[in-house]
């Protein structure tokens, strides 16, 4: 008879991102600290202490998973099993408006939606705001015409 299923990777990520120690990770979960620290040098994590967190960006990139094509995969929770959503110091975040602002430097403007058709693509480069796709809608008409 197989043993127990193993604590899934993302528990321990979601747990990394909210500034948990290996150790208390472990405690929480029943698992090996010392597969904590692997997925967390894995991720670029640096060690837990008591004084720091995890800054926003860092959270946000812990629970992201990078696939073919350039495309991001959310491997965090997701608000109506749709909405990719960082939960950090308390607070929640939408996470594409976090990739939005990664990419671009700014506050995005209206909803982020994803550029590409890779379902639910979180990846920085792949983000657009309203005006973005304002403009490009315009160039689309400027070339185009407008549809009848």
């Amino acid at each position: 008879m197989p043993g127990p299923q193993g604590v899934p990777r993302a528990d321990i990520i979601r747990l990394l991102a909210e500034g948990h120690s290996d150790r208390s990770i472990g405690r929480l979960l029943h698992t090996n600290p010392k597969r904590v620290g692997r997925i967390r040098r894995e991720l670029d994590l640096p060690p837990a202490s008591r004084h720091t967190t995890l800054t926003l960006e860092q959270a946000w990139q812990a629970q992201t998973e990078a696939v073919d094509g350039g495309h991001m995969r959310w491997t965090g929770y997701l608000r109506e099993k749709t909405c990719p959503v960082l939960k950090h110091r308390g607070i929640d975040y939408a996470a594409r408006r976090i990739a939005f602002r990664i990419r671009h430097g700014r506050e995005p403007e209206g909803r982020v939606l994803p550029s590409c058709t890779y379902p639910g693509c979180i990846a920085p480069d792949h983000t657009t705001d309203q005006p973005m796709r304002d403009h490009l809608n315009q160039q689309y008409a400027a070339i185009f015409g407008r549809a009848a």
